[in-house]
């Protein structure tokens, strides 16, 4: 899983459902509806006169119905809308930006350029991983992460085309070095502290 990567094209979507049936599943009849009276200002202006008519007399043709009526009609009209505002709600939630957001990818790709992409991103992760694996052996204390952020820093180009032409082996090998050296250091002055005193002198050439 270290070495996985995830990337999805820029028209491609992440869910297995259909913008329609997302909203068939998420976004139902009532929940429509419900949504229209807290928006829509007629519908809040007829639901206020339905209230207001509430104690009416109930029969054919009463004020209540009346508003009953119209409210039902503006109801009809405005499904269509929220049916296709709540699709293209779904289907913003299941392309690559979101899912690049969400971290369930690393980046969303154009199909037409990804053969180069990934050459160069192939290229860069070989580079990046050979110089973590030299880096830990020269410090063993290093863990994986921490070795990938010293290589990720010595090679801080966000673009990976720009970072493998940038590459330079010998001053990756020198920071290698400095490392390895450092460890050393580390070592020897842990192992000379772990001697009696009178063993220290001779210790020294």
């Amino acid at each position: 899983p270290a070495q996985m990567e995830m990337y999805a094209d820029v028209e491609s979507r992440g869910g297995i459902l259909e913008p329609a049936g997302i909203v068939e599943v998420k976004f139902r009849t009532p929940q429509q509806k419900e949504l229209m009276h807290r928006l829509d200002p007629e519908l809040q202006q007829l639901d206020a006169m339905l209230e207001s008519t509430a104690s009416a007399e109930v029969g054919v043709g009463t004020p209540a119905q009346d508003v009953e009526a119209k409210i039902r009609v503006r109801e009809e009209k405005l499904a269509p809308l929220y049916t296709q505002i709540a699709c293209e709600f779904a289907d913003l939630h299941d392309r690559a930006g979101r899912m690049e957001a969400k971290g369930v990818i690393r980046k969303g790709l154009e199909w037409r350029r990804a053969r180069e992409f990934f050459f160069f991103r192939v290229r860069r992760r070989l580079l990046e991983q050979g110089a973590v694996d030299r880096l830990q052996a020269a410090d063993s204390s290093l863990s994986a992460e921490e070795a990938k952020e010293l290589v990720a820093g010595w090679m801080p180009e966000e673009d990976d085309k720009a970072a493998v032409e940038a590459h330079d082996e010998a001053k990756m090998e020198r920071n290698i070095e400095e490392r390895r050296v450092e460890a050393l250091k580390r070592t020897l002055k842990a192992l000379y502290a772990q001697l009696p005193e009178g063993e220290r002198a001779g210790a020294l050439p």
